[in-house]
């Protein structure tokens, strides 16, 4: 989109989001203190293969908006339990949330009317029951700003997206996806390659204004393997950046897909572990999606404000949580490590706000939270954490996550130690784990 579009659309944005906060109002019904717009123009291409012939593509384009129409004050909204309720599809304004992605501004501006009318009746409905909620239930985060004051900031940054040759990552896919065919045993091998090219729209009635591009090409291989006994292994390999430099080559591809098949067959003739209570060493990917599930989710604030979270280190500031040589702490503005980009990396977050660097753990003690504009301590200053994806509202996340060890352990070390510790428990074996794909919080 050129800049005059640009300029167009964010003018759009700003007069609607005034217009709304001036004049939407109904019956015995207060008119919204601050109204925001977070918009966001997707281009997205899919390219699937599968045993070496070409399965799908897509190309599309999109918009899905977020209105934050906030009813109440500063000090006290219509926004409960860290606004995790709101995420819901079920809502009304869902069927809102895609908007035209036309030129036109009268089509543009009906959808936000639509969609900031359906939010302003749906906050209006939730502050009538937060009243209600009051004359019979104490507010544990009574006390605590709704929604803090902070002064708007304007960032521009649109630099070209990456240019996407479709025609070669066709032959790549195919090509890479054809390995399964030579494999025996093999009755899934699909390779797909994705790119989201993601331009990014806030303005509030606060004057901020965040106009920004966010790229992310992933490249992913779905694997599946069942044995001769009819034991089923699954496996996913995952490859993921802000560029195409960020994808392995074909050939590595394909030879990181062997050694899968190998690693699958192996799972697939090994005993069966249905239970195990013993020392376990984790490899990085897998050590960090537990640090990320177990620790990185329970220090978002805006779960510290819902009673339907666990709450496990809401009061826990100063508590020892870790060894003392582990640090740990969350820095959205680093864009790449050993010259691998960083797909968390962002500026500005989905409230407008400049992020910063949070600590979250200091020599093993907690120190800090994933912070949103939503006040988690008296004095509370949000770090920039606010994120959503599409029709949710915003609420804490990690974005780039670091965590540090003063004194590391090489590996050949760690694994010594492993085996010291199975042995001293008197244990047949020890776990080592290599790889991880998914977790739950």
């Amino acid at each position: 989109m050129s800049r005059t579009r640009t300029a167009r659309l964010v003018e759009l944005l700003q007069q609607e989001a005034h217009r709304a906060k001036d004049e939407l109002k109904a019956p015995r019904q207060p008119r919204p203190y601050f109204v925001s717009y977070l918009l966001r123009d997707v281009d997205y291409h899919w390219i699937s293969a599968r045993f070496g012939t070409l399965y799908g593509q897509e190309t599309r384009r999109s918009r899905r908006c977020f209105a934050d129409v906030r009813l109440g004050s500063y000090r006290t909204d219509h926004v409960r339990e860290g606004g995790l309720g709101d995420n819901t599809n079920k809502a009304e304004s869902y069927g809102y949330s895609h908007l035209p992605i036309g030129s036109h501004a009268d089509g543009l501006r009906h959808g936000l009317w639509m969609l900031t009318e359906a939010r302003y009746r749906e906050a209006a409905e939730d502050l009538l029951e937060r009243r209600v909620e009051s004359l019979h239930y104490r507010n544990p985060n009574e006390g605590l700003s709704a929604f803090e004051r902070r002064n708007p900031v304007e960032h521009h940054h649109t630099p070209r997206f990456p240019t996407i040759d479709l025609d070669a990552w066709t032959k790549y896919v195919t090509a890479a996806s054809a390995v399964g065919k030579r494999e025996p045993g093999v009755y899934g091998c699909e390779v797909d390659f994705s790119v989201r090219h993601t331009t990014r729209y806030f303005v509030s009635t606060e004057g901020a204004v965040v106009v920004d591009r966010q790229p992310l090409w992933q490249l992913t291989a779905v694997l599946d393997l069942a044995s001769e006994d009819g034991v089923t292994v699954p496996w996913n390999i995952s490859h993921f950046g802000r560029s195409p430099r960020d994808l392995p080559p074909l050939a590595s591809l394909r030879k990181e897909m062997r050694a899968a098949f190998q690693r699958m067959r192996a799972i697939a003739a090994s005993e069966t572990l249905r239970a195990y209570s013993g020392p376990v060493l984790l490899d990085p990917i897998p050590a960090g999606l537990l640090m990320h599930e177990a620790l990185g989710h329970r220090l978002e604030g805006n779960r510290l404000l819902s009673s339907g979270e666990g709450q496990t280190f809401r009061d826990a500031l100063g508590a020892q949580l870790l060894p003392e040589m582990i640090s740990m702490y969350d820095d959205p503005t680093l864009t790449e490590h050993e010259g691998q980009s960083l797909v968390g990396h962002y500026t500005h977050d989905d409230e407008g706000l400049e992020t910063r660097r949070a600590e979250l753990v200091e020599q093993g003690v907690i120190r800090g939270y994933l912070t949103t504009r939503a006040g988690v301590a008296k004095r509370h200053r949000s770090n920039g954490h606010a994120r959503n994806e599409t029709f949710e509202r915003p609420m804490s996340r990690m974005g780039v996550t670091v965590i540090e060890a003063t004194a590391p352990i090489g590996d050949a070390e760690l694994k010594r130690q492993l085996i010291e510790e199975v042995k001293a428990r008197r244990l047949p074996f020890g776990i080592h784990v290599l790889s991880a794909d998914s977790g739950e919080t």
